[in-house]
């Protein structure tokens, strides 16, 4: 113990001059060990503190960047009241916020609101705003301007078109944080309304009516959106071409990630490709399939999300008397490749469906498999038999063998029955003139002709002719797409009472069942119980299908940049990608888990 002692009395660490002289006393084979054990100590522990080190940080979205978006259209009407083309509309999504945000399969999580709470009954819905909102302006956001905003948009000579949503809802606010929504009856899809972005009362207030719609403010707008109009490019003809944004620090969900947004305008598809084959943009979105795959060889990521649109068959039995043989429409189903419609059309980029219900709401199990076997085997078990012409017919007269008994005797008798007139499996499509609508249709007239359907394709029209068509109800079989923007478009898809014009039941389906399951839905305010509802809708349109739904479309988005703009599972509206903008990141920092938490 002593000598310990002594030991530790004694030791002290070395000064520069004794190091020095110890090194240089060595020889060329020790200096060469000594030298090498002190770097792999060295570098095994720098290795070592930055394993721990890694053990103990997380990494988070770091601030700062800039992201310039293509987009096809001029942005003129930066206004929530008044948006209309999917332009005005993405650029409204960027600077405005509403009540709530929409997020994931069908939520929706407070934006501008606090809190909210709905009426037992469905039909009064109240929201407690957040303290200390901003405009950009600076200017404090209340519940006058969310007033504001609802009474401009019913107001009939602005002539806004989300005016039918907020038809018999009357609006008034408690106090400055307080707003209530009276609904005359239930509305499912009422909490869609609350997304609309509110205006600043203080700037628009002075604005007359008539002048609302050429307002500047419709232009350099001011929003407590997630980002703020730091200034506008305008072309020749004055008209918008590049809005340049920076992050609103006020934002109601937290300061965004990314500082700066710019956003420019391309007239077409094929300015907004040589924008970004040269790299004068980041990234754009509503591509056709065939530059998306030309732009992945270019090292582009495509993201993809489903578009709540829905393409198919629409049958009408009034002009034609096939449709009404449920077995006619059944075999079509297993005669149609949905996938290889997808494949060719689409390049791939769609999904396949076989019901009215987006996949984002409820998934269906339903056979996807097509057979021209079964279908033809279906069609000749309802008494179809192939003609001279290879067409399938039913009805005129047949033999058939009859055997009975008379006294001991077994005869048999060959007779001639009657089946009423000749029919022929023989129908016209309808559609728009347009590349993947023509090629689709004839995909579908090749497919049916190999189970003896003669398909016909002459009624090719425009959008304007095309939308008096279906008015009026003038055609046999109508290829065409709906837009599911909100679960109560279901009612007004399939709904008997929207058989006629002004109704969207384009598919003249009357289904008493369908319809109680219809108005039971929208009577139904929890989204966990009208699933179940959902599905025996399907249940009942598969037994006696009326439309043959075939795919949607893939919202497809370019982008060069490693950002984590992951577009969310089904879009309602193209400018539905910018809904957790204020989420997006292209950098991230290692900062300790203890500060994360």
């Amino acid at each position: 113990m002593h000598k310990f002692i002594t030991f530790i009395k004694e030791f002290r660490i070395p000064n520069k001059k004794e190091v020095s002289g110890a090194i240089a006393s060595f020889s060329r084979k020790e200096s060469t060990i000594f030298f090498g054990a002190v770097f792999i100590a060295l570098v095994s522990i720098i290795i070592l503190v930055a394993k721990i080190n890694n053990n103990f940080m997380d990494r988070v979205p770091a601030s700062g960047g800039t992201i310039t978006e293509g987009i096809i259209g001029m942005p003129i009407l930066v206004n929530p009241v008044l948006a209309v083309s999917d332009a005005d509309k993405d650029m409204t999504a960027i600077v405005y916020s509403g009540l709530m945000r929409e997020t994931e399969n069908n939520k929706f999580i407070p934006d501008l609101a606090e809190s909210y709470t709905i009426s037992a009954d469905g039909m009064t819905y109240t929201f407690i705003l957040k303290d200390d909102l901003k405009f950009h302006n600076g200017a404090k956001l209340t519940a006058d301007d969310v007033i504001f905003t609802i009474e401009k948009i019913k107001d009939p000579i602005i002539k806004s078109p989300r005016k039918i949503s907020w038809d018999g809802v009357e609006v008034s606010k408690k106090d400055d944080l307080t707003v209530v929504f009276k609904l005359k009856q239930p509305y499912i899809s009422f909490m869609d309304n609350t997304t609309i972005g509110i205006l600043p009362s203080s700037l628009w207030k002075n604005v007359k009516i008539q002048e609302f719609g050429v307002s500047p403010l419709n232009v350099k707008a001011v929003g407590s959106g997630p980002y703020k109009i730091e200034s506008v490019s305008k072309n020749k003809d004055s008209i918008p071409e590049r809005y340049e944004l920076k992050y609103f620090k006020n934002f109601a969900l937290g300061v965004p990630h990314i500082k700066y947004i710019n956003i420019v305008s391309f007239a077409s598809e094929k300015e907004l490709m040589k924008a970004l084959l040269d790299h004068s943009i980041d990234q754009a979105g509503g591509l056709n399939p065939e530059n998306a795959a030309s732009l992945e060889k270019s090292n582009y990521d495509i993201n993809t999300s489903t578009l709540s649109r829905t393409f198919g068959l629409f049958f009408n039995e009034n002009r034609n008397k096939i449709f009404a043989d449920t077995s006619v429409v059944k075999a079509f189903d297993k005669a149609i490749n949905r996938e290889d419609i997808i494949n060719q059309v689409l390049s791939g980029y769609g999904t396949v469906i076989h019901n009215p219900i987006p996949e984002a709401m409820v998934k269906d199990d339903y056979d996807s498999n097509s057979s021209i076997e079964e279908a033809i085997s279906i069609l000749e078990k309802a008494g179809w038999k192939k003609g001279e012409d290879g067409i399938m017919m039913k009805g005129g007269t047949t033999t058939k063998t009859i055997t009975k008994k008379v006294g001991k005797k077994t005869i048999t008798q060959t007779v001639k029955v009657n089946n009423g007139a000749v029919t022929r499996l023989s129908f016209s499509i309808t559609t728009g003139d347009r590349p993947e609508l023509r090629q689709a249709v004839s995909l579908i007239k090749n497919q049916l002709e190999k189970v003896g359907a003669e398909v016909n394709i002459d009624k090719i029209y425009e959008t304007g002719q095309l939308s008096q068509e279906i008015r009026s109800r003038d055609y046999e079989a109508l290829f065409f797409g709906q837009i599911i923007n909100h679960e109560s478009d279901l009612y007004s898809f399939w709904h008997s009472s929207q058989i006629t014009d002004p109704g969207l039941n384009i598919a003249i389906y009357n289904n008493k069942s369908v319809d109680s399951i219809l108005e039971s839905i929208q009577k139904t305010l929890k989204y966990e119980d009208r699933i179940p509802k959902y599905k025996s809708f399907i249940n009942e349109f598969n037994k006696d299908p009326q439309a043959l739904l075939i795919y949607s479309p893939k919202y497809l988005y370019a982008s060069s940049l490693n950002i984590n703009n992951n577009l969310i599972n089904t879009l309602s509206t193209p400018s539905d990608r910018f809904v957790s903008i204020y989420d997006w990141y292209a950098k991230e920092d290692l900062v300790w888990k203890i500060f994360t938490k």
